[in-house]
């Protein structure tokens, strides 16, 4: 006997709602949109959303199913698909499954807030003052609020604040792109499905050092958040020249191409002075990806691709993260519903000596670790993988933390308007101008099934064609930094946020002869 999608899923979106009635019954959650939060669970906040929480869940329960009938070889195509019963069988019981982790989740994260409660209360009758100051913050909902304070400790000129709550990941010895999910080092088990480290090529951090230094970046990066920092939600706009081209020119600097770096400052919930630093045009882009390619990065890319077992890579957005002070790591998550398939790798350019260790990664259950970003490995963080700054405090030396970032994807038609929705970089731009240059790119530098993954970033061939024009009237330069009359996005022409095809990007021809390094 089979079923229809149709029917597969309205089924399931019975047993969904048995399981909510149940978690419900166990005071886990309310199932009424209007009513207020269950008494029996205490540590709802006031303005909870019920009915856009159970809409998220429903949306994550369709892309479980969708997986999963993957994983298990069943045909997904939702035109012409049909479903044993024995299927619906294994998805009720997985869902059940679900509700008992969920509620393990809850009872150790109730457990968690019981004893911070008690050491806060033991810290006041001791005279220390409440925990105001360390710690990570997850905020879920984007609202600010924190949810673990685990540190006493403030004002630290020290690297970073001390905190027993932390765990630590297996150490491992790593070659240049060799991928090695994160283990914690108490039971060796997966912290996160897409958290892993990845070894560097050994010119790469030189590399890329070089690279900013060398463009005035680094400079600035060191220099600006002591001297003229940004204030929070502050962005500001940075032209410069490619160290490539003015050596290929021998020095001559009477026509070098001029383009854009973007800086921003995050809001105040980040608690924070942390500035992202991103290529804000696509000849930046571009000139970037030789950076990477001098540096050896069709290693990671490699490794990458073939460890998670995707069908194209393409580097989709290259920047900077600098940070003096932090007072509570914000955890976040990059990517999420992106079928595994885009990350952010982290890597470490500089920090100051003794600064201890800069990342938090998290998993699901509550559990946190430490640990460094390395000179020998990055830090790859993808689909749903939590992480965060380590707290830190750098600026009794005049110390900085400087770490690149760089946005990975796999483009599908699924994941394309998640892509594109990205809103840490200002480029690529957003919406459907966004999702169409990203759809150039695919399969750029790295393929599935070609001698070493195609031509890779040293004999990249650019993207496929791509035409572009001012959506508003009148555009001019103000607008480019948002200053104008029209949006930047609405004047890419003018702002020349995109390379014209004909006379400058060439589609097809190798990005060294285009360039001309």
């Amino acid at each position: 006997m089979t079923m229809t999608v149709a029917r597969t899923r309205a089924a399931l979106a019975i047993i969904l709602l048995t399981s909510s009635v149940a978690l419900a019954q166990q005071g886990r959650v309310d199932i009424e949109p209007s009513s207020p939060p269950s008494s029996s669970f205490s540590s709802f906040p006031p303005n909870f959303r019920v009915a856009r929480a159970l809409q998220h869940y429903g949306m994550e329960t369709k892309s479980l199913l969708v997986k999963s009938m993957a994983a298990g070889g069943f045909d997904i195509d939702e035109e012409t698909a049909e479903y044993d019963e024995s299927y619906l069988d294994f998805a009720t019981r997985a869902i059940r499954g679900e509700m008992d982790r969920i509620g393990k989740i809850r009872d150790g994260l109730i457990a968690r807030k019981k004893r911070q409660m008690e050491e806060e209360e033991a810290s006041r009758r001791n005279g220390g003052g409440t925990a105001e100051g360390g710690g990570t913050c997850s905020d879920v909902d984007g609202d600010g609020s924190c949810v673990d304070r685990a540190s006493t400790t403030k004002n630290r000129t020290t690297g970073n604040i001390d905190d027993d709550d932390f765990e630590h990941f297996q150490p491992t010895e790593l070659s240049p792109g060799q991928v090695d999910l994160l283990r914690w080092e108490a039971d060796g088990t997966i912290v996160q499905e897409y958290g892993a480290r990845v070894g560097l090529p050994p010119n790469l951090i030189p590399t890329l050092i070089e690279y900013v230094r060398d463009m005035g970046l680094l400079d600035i990066m060191t220099n600006m958040l002591y001297d003229d920092p940004l204030p929070p939600d502050g962005a500001r706009w940075f032209s410069f020249q490619s160290p490539y081209q003015r050596r290929a020119m021998g020095g001559d600097d009477g026509n070098l191409r001029n383009f854009t770096w973007n800086v921003e400052r995050p809001a105040k919930k980040w608690k924070s002075d942390m500035h992202w630093f991103n290529t804000a045009d696509e000849l930046s882009h571009e000139d970037a990806l030789r950076a990477l390619a001098k540096g050896g990065f069709d290693d990671v890319l490699r490794g990458i691709g073939e460890t998670f077992d995707l069908d194209e890579l393409h580097v989709d957005s290259f920047g900077f993260v600098a940070v003096t002070e932090c007072e509570r790591g914000f955890m976040h998550t990059d990517w999420d519903d992106v079928d595994g398939r885009a990350f952010n790798f982290l890597v470490g350019i500089s920090s100051p000596e003794d600064a201890g260790p800069e990342l938090v990664v998290a998993n699901g259950d509550g559990r946190r670790g430490e640990t460094f970003y390395g000179t020998n490995a990055g830090v790859l963080v993808g689909d749903g993988t939590m992480h965060g700054t380590r707290e830190c405090n750098h600026r009794a030396s005049r110390g900085v933390r400087i770490t690149a970032s760089i946005y990975l994807a796999d483009v599908t038609r699924d994941n394309l308007s998640i892509l594109a929705g990205d809103t840490t970089s200002i480029f690529p731009p957003m919406e459907e101008v966004g999702e169409e240059w990203i759809w150039s790119q695919r399969g750029r530098h790295w393929r599935k099934g070609e001698d070493g993954g195609g031509p890779g970033l040293v004999g990249d061939l650019g993207r496929s064609k791509f035409p572009f024009e001012d959506k508003a009237t009148g555009c001019a330069w103000d607008d480019c930094e948002n200053e104008g009359d029209n949006p930047r996005n609405a004047c890419l022409k003018t702002c020349r946020v995109f390379m014209d095809d004909e006379s400058e990007y060439m589609p097809g021809k190798a990005r060294r002869e285009v360039m001309g390094y």
